[in-house]
């Protein structure tokens, strides 16, 4: 019998977009699923909006406070009872294909992984596709690794709608760190690549969509938070790595890691300054002027724009390439 799968909806005020997500998933051509809506206190009618579907694949539940967007992620894989689990956000979508064409990945390498991945259609608000993720030219198999090998090419694998994990090998691990929010996904996904083996399918599943647009203050705000991560992780995998805490980390990979990090900070910070939002940029000048990496970032940052980089070109190659040394 082919494994259960869980596709799970860790869902938050989502009412406009929640009818196409759960269709998506209901309409998978993957034939032993069920379908789980975790609300968290929604206040717009996602919940009821939810709740009116009846199929027997579908479990609708409400969260009796709310527990923050990762831990009601985590209380998706408390609940689930698949064996694997499929992720999906409240205003993304699943191909018809997206579940059978991962469990056929996974088939034949059961044993080993944790995390398997595949490419996303990128959506802008008038459901216009507004660009793609990099997949690989051919399905990428990748063995356990320290962080030290992992963490300079930063979260490849996407956001929660682009993953298929095992259930129970990501509670082995401890599931998602509500303390990286709101990056507690990729930290997530550079933990369970320590301990199993992950995957890139070549291939475009899943639909996501961006973000309405917010006032500048907002999205400094927001920017803000996920500078402050930055941080917060990076010094976690210092602080847990026997062999290099003790060492300063701006001497260690990790200062490396930071000073990558930077520049997509620095380059939102700048856009934001020149609105009079300045918060980014002193987020970032506090925290690399802490571990002694304000010179050294701001010089990358530098020698970057006169070369014409910009965020998402920050690596030289594309990560299938530069990682090669640790696929099987």
């Amino acid at each position: 019998m082919k494994p259960l799968v869980s596709i799970c909806i860790p869902v938050y005020n989502m009412a406009a977009t929640i009818e196409r997500t759960l269709a998506s998933a209901l309409r998978q051509d993957y034939d032993n699923l069920e379908v789980l809506v975790v609300d968290n206190q929604s206040t717009d009618g996602t919940f009821e909006i939810a709740n009116a579907h009846h199929d027997g694949r579908l479990r609708v539940l409400r969260n009796g406070r709310n527990l923050g967007a990762y831990g009601n992620h985590n209380r998706c894989l408390e609940l689930a009872r698949g064996e694997w689990i499929k992720f999906l956000h409240g205003d993304d979508e699943l191909l018809p294909q997206c579940v059978s064409r991962l469990m056929q990945v996974i088939d034949s390498r059961r044993e080993q992984m944790g995390l398997l991945a595949c490419g996303a259609i990128q959506l802008d608000q008038s459901d216009s596709e507004s660009g793609r993720t990099v997949v690989p030219p051919e399905l990428v198999i990748m063995k356990p690794a320290p962080m030290t090998s992992l963490m300079l090419e930063g979260n490849i694998f996407g956001t929660p709608s682009m993953v298929l994990v095992h259930r129970d090998r990501l509670l082995a691990i401890g599931g998602f760190d509500t303390a990286m929010e709101p990056t507690a996904d990729g930290d997530c996904w550079f933990n369970l690549r320590r301990h199993y083996h992950s995957g890139y399918a070549p291939e475009y599943l899943v639909m996501t969509r961006d973000d309405p647009p917010e006032s500048t203050r907002k999205e400094a705000h927001l920017a803000g938070r996920f500078a402050e991560s930055m941080f917060r992780q990076i010094e976690k995998w210092h602080r847990l790595d026997e062999d290099l805490s003790s060492l300063r980390l701006k001497d260690t990979a990790y200062g490396e890691w930071m000073k990558r990090e930077s520049f997509r900070f620095f380059t939102s910070g700048i856009r934001f300054a020149s609105k009079g939002e300045i918060s980014v940029l002193r987020i970032m000048c506090a925290g690399l002027w802490k571990h002694g990496l304000l010179g050294r970032s701001a010089g990358f940052f530098v020698r970057l724009v006169i070369r014409g980089k910009r965020p998402h070109q920050i690596r030289e190659f594309p990560w299938y390439v530069s990682l090669k040394e640790i696929f099987s």
